[in-house]
């Protein structure tokens, strides 16, 4: 074979994986003369072009359509943009490609070859048939590179036949902008002029265009040029930075209440099967009222696999509850309904609570939309306790941080009533870090650690400690040992059972640290030793000297740690800090050292009552900080008796 026919064999090859494409004059004009890296150095995408519209017809059935132009500035955005995926509910949904180019550095246009397209099945559902309804449309884009434009435009078509319509019913939140530039963005409502549309814009005071075509209104909100926002660490989500766009067809929120809640005890009540059963296996004895409940949700906690699935990502209308105790698998809604059904026929009421999970801004427009999580209230006499039986590591009575952040809404029938999360559900959350030490004349620091952990603490311990090997958890534990100090030895280590999810978590390390202490002649200079225990910690500290964005702080709790160090025989305190107290509305912090006859002493407490701090009031959350890691705080000093 001659090396010209091979040659043209491979550029055949070549060429059969992507065919050049002619484009509208528009499209080339603008990714011929779009800015590049240099005009946006911190950027990895120029998003050009970013359209999409929902078009309801009088029907109610919706049309998405989005348009979207790209310049790939780097060769990180190769590998994040090359394969994108478009998320669909394949029972009511089709999914249309009306084009998918890619402009290559040379300037010729392609597109991919028919096995670029594919459609499987999203990660979470591969093993829960029940809602393989659930799918991705894929695309790969080819011939990228930096410097590469990719286009492409498509539709989310309802399909015929459905009556009444799933989606009679709509409400969305569209961000405008983001951590890449943006030279044009475009969000439009299409649907008649009657249509029962409401919306609000928060941080920004753009309003939509208004355009009336005979008895079709279209609405469109448009920015050009929008800034890039810088990432910071512990930064606030977009959801504060961005315009933002709220809509929903919810007249009010008892509309949006009986839209869930009719769905949700429909479900319930086909339950005869999964409540047989479970009478056959359960043992209450005397149980009764919240003790019973709690009982119950440990069940389906324990025995009904969780598929984590996103609240509405596959509509609001939960499987039935025998189904679900069938399939012996379900996500938040089929979870809490197998677990009212299962309650209910013991005589136990409850209604689902809907949690914004979130502290993104919250509008008071009834958007299903702005909540991402699920919990079963039970109310006995005057008290009323929240069930939540998703977690792996926090029994089902403790509701954890994440998901108490923000608004709730209690579905109770007829008047759905709101409030802060935080105020409905309350939990205690701390980690206590007990260090009882001995310190001798040569610097060696030995004795043991000891941390009491509850609510989310517990379980991020619970989460490292379960299912570990005995080699893997000598390795935690060094490393722990070698956070207090170069070259410490564990000597022994003890952890409460990380699945009894109703107790708290006590971890416990006996260790040896010799020259802990630095002896300068006569002195022995001493730091204050860290907790050992990453678990324990909250996991912020304010890095930047300054900030752009508001910060968001890790969770309201508090994080206190108990130290007693006992020094030698013929030694003398030379130095000791003084007690520090810092105090503002977003956090409080208490250093107490003590000298005693023998020993030091040194109580530190840090309390967090905010889950934000503002731009302005960085500075001060920062000088606490830095107050509390100042060497001079965190030492003392020894000298030997005269």
């Amino acid at each position: 074979m001659s090396k010209r026919y091979v040659v043209f064999v491979i550029l055949l090859l070549a060429s059969s994986r992507a065919f050049s494409v002619s484009v509208p004059d528009w499209l080339e004009a603008m990714a011929s003369t779009a800015a590049g890296s240099g005009d946006f150095p911190n950027a990895s995408v120029l998003v050009l072009r970013d359209y999409r519209q929902l078009n309801v017809d009088s029907g109610g059935a919706a049309t998405s359509y989005v348009e979207q132009c790209l310049k790939l500035l780097d060769d990180r955005a190769k590998d994040e943009q090359g394969d994108r995926s478009i998320r669909f509910d394949s029972e009511r949904d089709t999914v249309i490609f009306d084009a998918v180019y890619t402009r290559q550095a040379d300037g010729r246009w392609i597109e991919p070859e028919k096995d670029a397209f594919t459609v499987t099945s999203a990660p979470e559902v591969q093993w829960a048939s029940a809602y393989s309804q659930l799918k991705q449309q894929n695309v790969s884009f080819p011939g990228l590179a930096a410097g590469a434009v990719i286009y492409w435009k498509y539709r989310v078509v309802p399909k015929s036949g459905r009556t009444p319509w799933a989606d009679d019913y709509q409400s969305g939140i569209v961000t405008f902008g983001g951590f890449e530039p943006v030279a044009d963005q475009r969000f439009e409502i299409v649907a008649d002029t009657t249509y029962p549309l409401r919306y609000e814009m928060q941080n920004s005071p753009v309003t939509p265009t208004q355009a009336v075509d005979g008895v079709r209104r279209t609405l469109t909100w448009s920015f050009q040029n929008l800034r890039q926002l810088t990432p910071e660490p512990d930064m606030v989500g977009i959801s504060h930075l961005v315009p933002r766009l709220i809509f929903t067809t919810f007249e009010d929120w008892s509309e949006l209440g009986l839209y869930v809640g009719e769905r949700f005890w429909r479900a319930v009540e086909h339950a005869s099967y999964a409540q047989t059963q479970y009478a056959l296996i359960s043992t209450p004895g005397t149980l009764s009222g919240h003790p019973l409940a709690r009982n119950i949700a440990f069940w389906v906690q324990q025995n009904i696999r969780t598929v984590p699935l996103g609240l509405g990502a596959v509509g609001y209308e939960p499987n039935d509850a025998d189904d679900v105790w069938a399939n012996r698998y379900g996500d938040v809604r089929d979870k809490l309904v197998l677990l009212s059904a299962l309650l209910g026929a013991y005589g136990i009421n409850s209604y689902p609570v809907l949690l914004q999970a979130s502290n993104a801004p919250f509008s008071q427009l009834p958007s299903l939309d702005q909540f991402n999580q699920m919990v079963l209230a039970v109310p006995v006499d005057a008290d009323t306790i929240f069930l939540d039986p998703l977690p792996k590591f926090s029994p089902p009575d403790e509701i954890t941080y994440g998901r108490s952040v923000g608004m709730s809404c209690q579905l109770i029938l007829g008047a759905p009533l709101l409030e802060p999360a935080g105020d409905l559900v309350r939990q205690e959350r701390r980690a206590t870090v007990s260090m009882s030490l001995t310190l001798d004349t040569v610097g060696t620091l030995a004795g043991q650690a000891r941390c009491d952990v509850i609510a989310d603490f517990a379980a991020s311990a619970r989460a490292t400690f379960t299912d570990q090997k005995q080699q893997e958890r000598e390795i935690y534990f060094q490393r722990a040992a070698s956070r207090i100090g170069q070259g410490c030895e564990v000597i022994r280590s003890e952890v409460s059972d990380p699945k009894q999810l109703a107790q708290p978590m006590r971890v416990s390390m006996d260790f040896s640290c010799p020259d802990f202490a630095v002896k300068q002649g006569d002195l022995l200079l001493v730091d204050i030793p860290v907790s050992p225990f990453a678990f324990a910690s909250a996991g912020f500290y304010p890095s930047l000297p300054t900030v752009k964005y508001p910060v968001d702080l890790p969770m309201m709790c508090t994080v206190s740690q108990t130290i007693i160090v006992s020094y030698p025989k013929g030694y003398q305190v030379a130095y000791l800090p003084n007690r520090l107290l810092v105090a503002n509305p977003f956090m409080s912090i208490e250093v107490v050292p003590k000298q005693l006859a023998d020993r030091i002493e040194w109580q530190q407490s840090v309390t967090y009552s905010a889950d934000m701090v503002s731009v302005e009031d960085y500075p001060s959350l920062r000088a606490a900080f830095e107050s509390l890691i100042a060497p001079k705080n965190r030492m003392f000093v020894l000298e030997k008796a005269k």
